[in-house]
């Protein structure tokens, strides 16, 4: 459980670091560009590594699978967003862009808690019902 904790410590500087610079970049039209792409590949990089973890885990599987495509989608969708509709709508991709990221975030940390619930089940020791004669 000590690899999830870090794994979300990790998505969410990451994470964050990536929506401030994001905001930065959009609003205050500021060039930190490249810095938002290197935490945004440590999002995509780390929830990578939380899916390969949850395909490993009994139960989680589904959840793993997920996560590799998010994973794969999150850069790609980054990188070609300036060519998505150039002009008055792009705020819409750029909005839409932000919001993949944050699902990445929110994807990890579901899979990071669900991981650590199956396995504090899994290491907990069943008590049995004793029966009083």
């Amino acid at each position: 459980m000590r690899t999830t904790r870090i794994i979300q410590i990790i998505i969410g500087i990451a994470g964050l670091g990536a929506l401030l610079l994001g905001l930065l970049s959009w609003i205050a039209q500021m060039n930190v560009i490249g810095i938002h792409m290197l935490f945004g590949l440590a999002v995509a990089l780390t929830l990578l590594v939380m899916s390969i973890l949850a395909l490993m885990t009994r139960g989680m599987r589904v959840w793993g699978i997920a996560g590799v495509v998010y994973a794969l989608f999150v850069p790609i969708f980054g990188v070609t967003q300036f060519t998505l509709l150039i002009g008055d709508l792009h705020w819409l991709i750029r909005t839409a862009h932000m919001l993949v990221g944050i699902g990445a975030m929110a994807l990890a940390g579901t899979m990071s808690a669900r991981y650590a619930v199956l396995k504090q089940r899994r290491t907990s020791p069943v008590t049995e019902p004793q029966s009083v004669h």
